[in-house]
């Protein structure tokens, strides 16, 4: 429930703390809203690129399937080193210099990335490319519900579709570079390195843009919000989500490569081409959460994914399997942002806690499961994946229900 502004109070200098109001009262200014905007594009543009390069990193370096699938639980170490700090680190950084912690990390990373001589090194760069991520989902999550008193599901729709049209970009990254002279074996190293641009240019933003506030709330208001079993039931619907976006995300790539029509549409414009139908249902999905409620959402979403991946596994038809995919991104591309609005808009004064606790399931989810997905592919190969993806949606659907159920008990207390 929504509650009216209390009265403007002075601002102590250089603190997010004191502005609260004053940014709340009015629409988010103009900085605000690209820092966020920007910061889930950078996000978008460098985890997509990872799937379209491992067939690449796997021949430069000598990876298997499971080894080179080890980059994501890589990048889940850092991600949950900040996560399971988000709220002291909030509390004490505050917005603005977790970000600026974060976007240091994360250039850091993919420079480290981009001089990778082996695997562990590789591996090292990604556990901090992992810690920018998390710092950047905190942050960006966090200011965005932080400066909607209002509308917080097309708020967090609209923020993420930004993630989708990074993710457009990425696959297109890794196809430009990797057609260039430079050879394959390089311009996976060139990928990474001049996307450290990307964070250093939040950096640039954040030294220009003043942030708004968290809502007051005690200590024990804001902790109390771990007891309520909405939210974790969310956060395991979120985990298997996440599993299934990654899932093909992450793997695709690799998957369309052994088929015959990988050699008329590369992996990379078909990476590419999920992407930008995720990103087409993240624009069309904002002005939906709102109007026909989370839950209506969420259950006409998941219900119709899982179809699609019912099909995709009992129908592996190159052109199928083309078609499915694209539906799929489209129709998926509304149920983290959803997810996230459904627990959060239960807890105002815990935005901070609801979006760090939700980012350590979703990390969980796009490290555990593509890096299970790649060991299973060593055995069954690569078409494990689409029974996988059925699994996972079948497990997101039951919690979901289950989280549904929670929502609807604690509406009645």
């Amino acid at each position: 429930m929504e509650c009216s502004p209390a009265p403007v109070f002075k601002p102590r200098p250089g603190s997010e703390k004191g502005i609260f109001i004053v940014m709340q009262s009015h629409r988010p200014p103009f900085r605000v809203v690209f820092l966020q905007y920007f910061g889930f594009f950078t996000i978008g543009v460098v985890l997509s690129l990872i799937g379209p390069l491992i067939p690449v990193i796997r021949e430069d370096l000598g990876l298997s399937y499971g080894t080179a699938g080890l980059i994501f639980p890589a990048q889940s170490v850092g991600s949950i080193a900040v996560l399971l700090l988000s709220s002291l680190l909030l509390h004490v950084l505050e917005k603005r210099r977790l970000l600026l912690a974060g976007s240091a990390a994360f250039a850091a990373g993919l420079l480290v990335c981009a001089c990778a001589p082996d695997f562990p090194v590789l591996a090292a760069g990604n556990v901090l490319i992992g810690m920018g991520v998390a710092a950047f989902e905190i942050g960006m999550n966090t200011l965005c519900i932080d400066s909607h008193l209002e509308g917080k599901g097309k708020a967090l729709n609209r923020l993420h579709f930004f993630f989708g049209a990074g993710a457009v970009v990425g696959p297109l990254v890794a196809f430009a570079l990797r057609a260039s002279p430079f050879g394959a074996s390089v311009a996976w190293r060139w990928a990474f390195g001049l996307l450290a641009a990307l964070p250093a240019a939040v950096i640039a933003v954040l030294a220009f843009t003043r942030l708004p506030a968290s809502p007051p709330a005690g200590a024990v208001k804001r902790f109390s919000v771990y007891r309520r079993p909405l939210l974790w039931l969310t956060a395991l619907a979120l985990c298997l989500y996440c599993g299934v976006e990654w899932g093909v995300g992450g793997w695709f790539p690799s998957y369309w490569a052994d088929l015959p029509l990988a050699r008329l549409v590369p992996p990379e414009i078909v990476t590419s081409l999920f992407w930008l139908t995720f990103s087409a249902g993240r624009f069309t999905m904002q002005f939906l959460a709102d109007r026909w409620g989370f839950r209506l959402l969420l259950t006409l979403a998941m219900g119709l994914a899982l179809a699609v991946l019912v099909v995709w596994f009992l129908v592996p038809d190159p052109l199928v399997d083309f078609g499915l995919v694209l539906a799929l991104g489209f129709i998926i591309a509304c149920l983290y942002p959803t997810l996230v609005a459904l627990a959060s808009h239960k807890f105002p004064s815990s935005s901070g806690q609801v979006a760090g606790f939700l980012s350590v399931f979703g990390v969980l989810g796009s490290s555990f499961f593509p890096a299970a997905i790649g060991f299973w592919a060593d055995v069954s190969g690569i078409g494990a994946l689409t029974g996988a993806e059925v699994m996972l949606a079948g497990g997101m659907i039951l919690f979901a229900l289950l989280a549904f159920a929670a929502d609807k008990r604690q509406e009645k207390i």
